[in-house]
């Protein structure tokens, strides 16, 4: 078979997403062209295709034998050593195709990325939004490289040019894919190119069989989820608030409470369904099922939350009448709604799915150490909110105080736990709040930024656990203390029989005494008897 024709087929073949039969028509067609550097080029795309980076590489390198100056081939080589995480090796193998070529804009292009890839100090980044820009001036029309201008500056934090370069990008192509799915991780992208799963659920609709298109969906419907976090953990303390009222009322009081306990328990729940059927609305058929199948945490999470509302509302309503019953079953649906929350946050992190590969753990443990560490204002504020609910219930003498007080409790030593252990595990480099303050200082300081991320970390993290183990004591202490004197009825009728018991006894004791002291004073002043007059004696006169 001619090249040319060869070259057709095979180029076809990696449009639609037949690698497998392109890499198959290369092996039969491998003696008549095995001379030629763009057939290894070739081969070497389709094992990039389908992430087969050693493949790619050694593919790669027999083009480089055949034409050491073929830039296609040389960035064939960086993008394989780039997947298999050899930083170095792939930045080397760039530069050398800038060298041969200056005016190759995809030299620059992958410059950019690849040094984006592993950022270790600000210079880093410097470096990556000099080379993309540079690729632009090159090729202004390409989409692809303004794709990478909107990544390369979101990773600077400047959310402006990241928009500007995103808009400037699908001017050129409205539809293209890599742009639109960018638009996801953009602050603010939604406003140029809407609702991220209706984007990609319209790319699918148009390239179905795109493997990369179908996560990126079920990357946002999972996303999405996040949003239950910070309700559930004001649900309880609030069910509990409506409790401890309930129970100070007494009677009439405590059934309005119970009523008031199923409102809102009602109303949180529907509003929970609504925003989860919103979500899944335009999902296709046994799309949930993929979901489940790729992130297999998701169910169990939306399950753990389903048992937090249940034991919430119902531990608020057995509290109005048993308050240690009714703490325990609502401090077990704190946990389960923490517990959902963690899945959920891990499931939003990618976990890598069947490798062992040190790399992508890496990742995965500072993308979950990120999440854990983001929105620390707002969780502030949600203790705060949980704070004046506890003083609420302490103010109406009530244990359900135990509630918030365990909830502010799980809130504060699950994040502190989860980025304790990946403190401990990434070690003094690698650690997201090392990682994170070095990526932003000069090569020149980062020793002094390491250490400063360290200690910045370890003081984050000691918050969290200190302020969630005296949390957590408080709690415990009103769990474990006696019942309350002031709600117990029991208590109040035992009160005052003890007292008048204490009064008559003492008034008894009392009277025996004063009769022993009259007795005392009678024997000791006894009465006289009264003597007979004794008659006058006369004397007879003489």
């Amino acid at each position: 078979m001619e090249f040319e024709r060869l070259h057709h087929r095979i180029t076809h073949n990696l449009a639609i997403g037949r690698e497998t039969e392109a890499i198959a028509l290369l092996k039969d067609q491998l003696n008549e062209h095995h001379q030629v550097p763009a057939f290894w080029i070739l081969y070497s795309s389709c094992h990039l295709n389908l992430e087969q980076w050693a493949e790619a590489e050694s593919n790669a390198r027999a083009a480089l034998n055949l034409d050491p100056a073929n830039p296609v081939a040389g960035e064939c080589l960086a993008i394989a050593l780039m997947r298999q995480h050899r930083r170095d090796e792939a930045l080397l193998a760039i530069r050398q195709v800038i060298e041969a070529d200056p005016e190759y804009g995809n030299g620059h292009y992958w410059l950019s990325m690849i040094t984006l890839s592993g950022i270790r100090s600000n210079d880093d980044r410097v470096l990556a939004r000099q080379a993309i820009e540079h690729a632009i001036r090159l090729d202004p029309g390409n989409p692809a490289y303004y794709q990478g201008a909107a990544i390369v500056a979101e990773a600077q934090d400047d959310n402006r040019a990241a928009l500007a370069f995103l808009q400037a990008g699908l001017q050129i192509d409205a539809n293209h894919q890599g742009l639109l799915r960018v638009a996801g991780g953009i602050g603010n992208g939604e406003k140029i190119v809407g609702d991220q799963g209706d984007v990609l659920r319209g790319l699918i609709s148009m390239d179905p069989m795109n493997e990369g298109l179908h996560q990126d969906y079920a990357e946002s419907f999972v996303a999405k989820q996040s949003v239950y976090a910070h309700r559930f953990w004001l649900f309880a303390p609030v069910v509990a608030a409506a409790a401890a009222l309930g129970q100070r009322a007494g009677g009439a009081g405590t059934v309005l409470a119970i009523l008031a306990i199923a409102v809102l328990s009602g109303l949180f729940g529907w509003w929970n369904k609504r925003q989860y059927s919103e979500a899944a609305k335009f999902l296709p058929a046994g799309y949930t099922k993929d979901i489940a199948a790729r992130y297999p945490k998701l169910p169990r999470a939306m399950r753990a939350y389903q048992l937090a509302w249940l034991l919430g509302a119902g531990g608020a309503m057995l509290g109005c009448f048993l308050p240690v019953a009714g703490i325990i079953v609502m401090l077990l649906g704190v946990l389960a709604s923490q517990l959902g929350a963690l899945w959920i946050l891990q499931e939003n992190a990618g976990p890598p799915a069947g490798t062992a590969d040190r790399h992508e753990q890496r990742r995965y443990l500072i993308r979950c150490s990120g999440m854990h560490a983001e929105g620390f204002w707002k969780r502030v504020g949600l203790v705060l909110c949980q704070l004046v609910i506890f003083g609420i219930c302490l103010a109406n003498g009530s244990r359900i105080a135990a509630v918030p007080a365990g909830s502010i409790a799980a809130g504060l030593l699950f994040p502190g736990f989860s980025l304790l252990a990946a403190q401990f595990r990434l070690g003094f480099k690698e650690n997201a709040f090392a990682f994170g303050l070095a990526a932003t200082t000069s090569a020149k300081n980062r020793n002094l930024a390491l250490l400063r991320g360290n200690i910045g970390g370890l003081y984050f993290i000691g918050v969290h656990l200190f302020i969630g183990l005296i949390a957590a004591t408080a709690s415990f202490t009103l769990l474990a203390s006696g019942v309350d004197s002031s709600l117990d009825p029991a208590s109040e009728d035992q009160t005052p029989r003890q007292e008048n018991v204490i009064d008559e006894n003492l008034l008894k004791r009392l009277e025996e005494l004063e009769t022993r002291d009259r007795q005392i004073r009678e024997y000791a002043t006894p009465t006289l008897p009264e003597l007979p007059d004794i008659p006058s004696l006369s004397v007879p006169e003489q």
